[in-house]
C-alpha cells in the first residue's frame, strides 16, 4: 500500500513520528509538518488537498460542521496535537484590570471560531460574568475564515477593519478594551507555569509577552499561573485547540488505521522528553506534578472527554450549534 500522508505540526509531541522512533503499526504513514501559512489554516478548517490522508483541524470549527451536517469527507480522531490553556492569551488594557467591568466594552478577537475565542468566552461568562450579549464582539478577519458557522455569529457588532496582527497595538491605543490575541500555535505548552517574560509559542503575529510587557498600559488580568491551576482545580479542563482527522475514505479503506494513529500518537507523547532541554522538562514534570493528570495522553480518557463536552457547551450557549452533538458523535472511534 501506497504511503499515506498526514499533515501535524512537528513539535516534541509528534517528533518521535516525523524521526520514525514510533511508527503507526500496520500501516504505511508519512508525515508533512504544518508551515505557518494561509493553505494551512485553510486546511485546518476544512480545506484539504487529496493527497492528504488526514490533517489537523480546528475542533470548534469541526464540532460546528458536524452539528450542521456539512461535514463529508472527516472523521476526527481523539488526538490533540494542539493544546494547552488559553487564559495568557485575554490582554486587557490597565484601569480596569479585571474582565468583571468589560460589561459594554470592546473585545477583539481574530475570529469568532478561533478556539482559544471560544474557550476564553466561556470563561468569562463562567468566572467573570461576561455574557455573550454584555460587551460589543470585533472580530479581525473576514466571514470566510469564520465559514463553518454558515452566517453571522448574532453577537458580533463588528468584522473587519483591523488587522490581526493589529491587535495589540490598537488595544494599547485605547481603540480596544480587551483582546483574546489570535496568535500562538504548535502542540501542548507548558510554558503557562513561567511566571513572565518568556515567549510562550511560536507565533506569526509577534511576541505576545514582549508587546505586553513593552506597553505599561497592558496587562494580562488572568494570567497569573496560580489563577490557572485554580481554574483547573475546579473545571478539571486542558483546553484542547486542534485534533487531528482522517477522510472517511481512508479509514474505510484501511480497517483499524483510526485505533493505529491513536495509538501512535500516544506513543509519540510519551517519548516526548526525549526531545526537550532541561528548562522544557522541568515544566513538563511540574505540570503534571500540579494537575496530577498527563494533559498530552490521547484518546477519548475522562479529562479529554470532559474538555470536548465543555467546549460544546460554550459553542451550544454560543448559539452556534443547530443541534446538541456529544464527544462521541465528534469521536466516533
Amino acid at each position: 500500500m501506497a504511503a499515506l500522508c498526514i499533515q501535524v505540526p512537528d513539535c516534541i509531541w509528534s517528533r518521535a513520528l516525523f524521526d520514525g522512533t514510533v511508527k503507526v503499526d500496520g500501516f504505511d504513514v508519512s508525515f508533512e509538518n504544518a508551515p505557518f501559512d494561509q493553505r494551512t489554516s485553510r486546511r485546518l478548517r476544512g480545506e484539504v488537498e487529496e493527497k492528504y490522508a488526514g490533517a489537523e483541524q480546528v475542533l470548534t470549527d469541526y464540532i460546528v460542521r458536524v452539528a450542521r451536517g456539512v461535514e463529508k469527507e472527516l472523521i476526527a480522531l481523539p488526538i490533540f496535537v494542539t493544546r494547552g490553556m488559553v487564559h495568557r492569551k485575554f490582554v486587557m488594557r490597565r484601569g480596569p484590570d479585571t474582565p468583571k467591568e468589560l460589561k459594554g466594552r470592546v473585545i477583539g478577537m481574530g475570529r469568532v471560531l478561533g478556539a482559544t475565542s471560544v474557550y476564553l468566552r466561556g470563561l468569562l461568562e463562567d468566572d467573570y460574568g461576561i455574557g455573550r450579549g454584555d460587551a460589543r464582539w470585533l472580530a479581525a478577519e473576514p466571514l470566510t475564515s469564520d465559514g463553518a458557522m454558515g452566517r453571522e455569529w448574532k453577537h458580533l457588532h463588528e468584522r473587519g477593519g483591523i488587522k490581526a496582527s493589529e491587535m495589540i497595538q490598537k488595544l494599547g491605543a485605547g481603540e480596544l478594551d480587551a483582546v483574546i490575541y489570535p496568535g500562538g500555535a504548535g502542540g501542548h505548552w507548558f510554558n503557562w507555569l513561567v511566571e513572565s517574560g518568556a515567549s510562550r509559542t511560536p507565533d506569526p503575529y509577534g511576541d505576545l509577552e514582549q508587546m505586553v510587557a513593552g506597553n505599561s498600559n497592558l496587562c494580562f488580568p488572568i494570567g497569573e499561573p496560580a489563577v490557572q491551576i485554580a481554574w483547573f482545580k475546579k473545571t478539571k479542563i486542558y483546553p484542547t485547540y486542534h485534533c487531528l482527522a482522517i477522510r472517511k475514505s481512508v479509514g474505510g479503506q484501511s480497517r483499524g488505521l483510526a485505533d493505529a494513529l491513536v495509538q501512535a500518537f500516544d506513543r509519540a507523547a510519551k517519548e516526548a522528553p526525549r526531545y526537550m532541554n532541561a528548562e522544557q522538562r522541568i515544566l513538563y514534570e511540574r505540570e503534571q506534578e500540579l494537575l496530577n493528570v498527563d494533559p498530552n495522553a490521547c484518546g477519548l480518557n475522562e479529562l479529554n472527554k470532559r474538555t470536548v463536552d465543555h467546549c460544546i457547551d460554550i459553542l451550544e450557549a454560543d448559539g452556534l450549534l443547530p443541534r446538541r452533538v456529544t464527544a462521541r458523535e465528534i469521536f466516533p472511534i
